[in-house]
């Protein structure tokens, strides 16, 4: 799959100004300040764009799968905010290459670089009726990446990777502050990322009462040109922001922070809201 390092353009939801117009506003003067092109998509049901747009391999082909996730198909009200992520290409004049609609997926369970992806079980859960071995090999193949599956914490609904943990570079990752919130299931994550990478990192904040949105700097929105921290007025703000340009060296001098207060209030966050692709992947 396309690295986030390598991504070049971003699209949102076409609703994101009106859903979320400080988050927008200032997301997109920080990709406009560093000349990264951005759109928003027409034909969304709502404004999380990353659990249904396609996925882009490493040659550049779109995938899609089908979305129908749990935690909203089986309530009326929330199932009429399931966006078709076939009709919001056509909408969009987005080509697809492949459409693996008998497996279900989130894209926001996708955390890859080059590779290698890193989802949680959830996947396993919204698949029932293929078996986990069966299931993982496709997804392998489908993706063109190893996939390395951490457990799921039935205690955080959504079930997603991006809200657990990203990429560095292919030896190292980083973690939330999910210690601050979970140990044991912090521990679990901990012990599978370092059977597989050399350099696991941990947010980690030193407040006196921790803020409950202070999961949500792992969901960054990430470019070639620039990465973007949320930002939400508390302490751990600048905590956030020091810990990760000490990890991530090659974004020094690149990396903003943008005002996400009303975007959190919807339980996401940057990456959830963003779709980052490539646009020449073979240049």
């Amino acid at each position: 799959m396309i690295s986030d390092i390598d991504c070049n353009r971003v699209y949102y939801s076409a609703k994101l100004p009106e859903v979320c117009p400080k988050t927008f506003r200032s997301v997109t003067a920080i990709l406009d300040k560093y000349g990264v092109p951005h759109s928003g998509l027409v034909g969304t049901k709502d404004i999380w764009v990353r659990d249904f747009m396609p996925i882009q391999t490493i040659g550049g082909a779109f995938l899609n799968y089908t979305y129908m996730p749990d935690y909203l198909r089986y309530d009326e009200q929330y199932k009429k905010t399931i966006s078709d992520p076939v009709e919001v290409c056509k909408a969009n004049n987005i080509p697809t290459e492949g459409y693996f609609d008998w497996i279900r997926l989130d894209g926001g369970n996708v955390v890859h670089f080059g590779r290698t992806a890193i989802m949680t079980s959830k996947v396993l859960e919204e698949n029932p009726g293929t078996s986990p071995s069966v299931l993982l090999e496709c997804l392998e193949k489908m993706l063109q990446a190893e996939i390395i599956l951490l457990p799921w914490d039935v205690n955080e609904e959504f079930g997603h990777a991006d809200g657990i943990v990203r990429f560095v570079d292919s030896d190292t990752v980083i973690m939330t502050n999910y210690s601050q919130f979970d140990r044991k299931m912090a521990d679990r994550f901990r012990n599978i990322l370092k059977a597989k990478f050399k350099n696991v990192h941990e947010l980690h904040f030193n407040v006196k009462h921790l803020n409950k949105n202070s999961w949500a700097y792992i969901n960054w929105l990430q470019t070639d040109k620039v990465l973007i921290l949320p930002a939400f007025g508390i302490a751990e703000d600048e905590q956030a922001f020091q810990q990760i340009e000490s990890w991530m060296p090659e974004y020094k001098g690149r990396i903003e922070m943008a005002d996400a207060t009303d975007l959190i209030k919807h339980k996401g966050c940057l990456n959830c809201a963003t779709w980052t692709i490539n646009s020449n992947p073979c240049a």
